[in-house]
């Protein structure tokens, strides 16, 4: 599951598109419509929730090098340049724990995000799923 903190509100973007670079830091969303709902309104006026396509994909990238290539504790630096009105992001992507849970491999990241004077802070647990891929889960102590 993943924790969010902010100093700054963003402007809003279309629910679909919240949506879609959610799934980019490896959010699961359920097929529920409040489920949906409650999910696509947490992302509202959040940097991850105002993300375009190319800069979701971006984010993505560096979401995977960091669970698949990156030990515990270095960062991934992530930055997407300024293009037309939108200001430059800068981040980082840090694996700070990794354990296995439920017999997957798991591994909890923390990323911190800013764009202009808008400052985000999020951390959650991904577990690699017997797919390979990873998914944002609860992960007990």
């Amino acid at each position: 599951m993943l924790t969010r903190q902010t100093s700054s509100s963003a402007s809003l973007a279309r629910p679909a598109l919240r949506a879609a670079l959610a799934g980019a830091l490896g959010a699961v969303l359920l097929c529920a419509a409040p489920a949906h709902a409650y999910f696509d309104n947490y992302l509202s006026g959040t940097i991850i929730g105002t993300l375009n396509d190319k800069e979701g994909a971006s984010l993505a990238k560096s979401v995977r090098t960091a669970l698949n290539d990156t030990a515990d504790g270095q960062s991934v630096a992530w930055t997407y340049p300024a293009a037309g009105r939108r200001q430059q992001i800068d981040g980082t992507i840090t694996p700070v724990q990794s354990k296995t849970d439920k017999g997957q491999p798991c591994r909890r990241l923390k990323s911190d995000l800013k764009r202009g004077s808008a400052e985000e802070h999020w951390s959650g647990w991904f577990c690699k799923q017997s797919n390979g891929q990873w998914k944002s889960r609860h992960v007990g102590e």
